[in-house]
């Protein structure tokens, strides 16, 4: 399982004039081609839902979710369905992973990795270097996935 950050999310949806799209949609392409199993921790998906919430109608905000699950194939970390309360963080957690030098949201996050996704196979950032040493699994940037990935096979005429 690989774990998506909002800001892979985000340049892919909102912020298409980003220098790094077209990295980031090719990583995209791959992982759904090698069919990876993708996930988001659901502090993340909120984080995604706020942004996207600006220009959005009202009425379909709380669709977001179920709209970036159709869209990448992700999975919710945990399921909001049966774990609905926000974060299940404790607040010693947060200073903890906050004394590593971590901002609120990607202390949260990093928490959530911990109780939930321990052993997901990497989180693919581009604000990699907060994350890094801080986390319980590896992390890399879209550009650095692809090139740990062998070329894709041609398909046998």
């Amino acid at each position: 399982m690989i774990l998506l950050d909002a800001d892979v999310i985000l340049i892919d949806q909102k912020i298409v004039n980003d220098t790094r799209y077209a990295i980031n949609r090719a990583a995209i392409d791959r992982l759904h081609g090698d069919g990876h199993a993708l996930a988001m921790v659901a502090h993340t998906v909120l984080e995604v839902v706020g942004v996207l919430s600006y220009g959005t109608p009202v009425a379909n905000i709380p669709l977001i979710p179920i709209a970036l699950q159709k869209t990448y194939g992700i999975i919710i970390i945990p399921d909001p369905i049966y774990s609905s309360e926000y974060a299940q963080c404790s607040f010693s957690d947060l200073l903890h992973q906050m004394s590593q030098k971590m901002s609120l949201p990607d202390a949260v996050q990093a928490v959530q990795i911990r109780m939930f996704a321990p052993h997901a196979n990497a989180l693919l950032t581009w604000n990699a270097k907060h994350f890094r040493g801080k986390i319980v699994i590896p992390v890399l940037t879209p550009e650095e996935w692809l090139q740990q990935q062998t070329p894709p096979t041609a398909p046998i005429p």
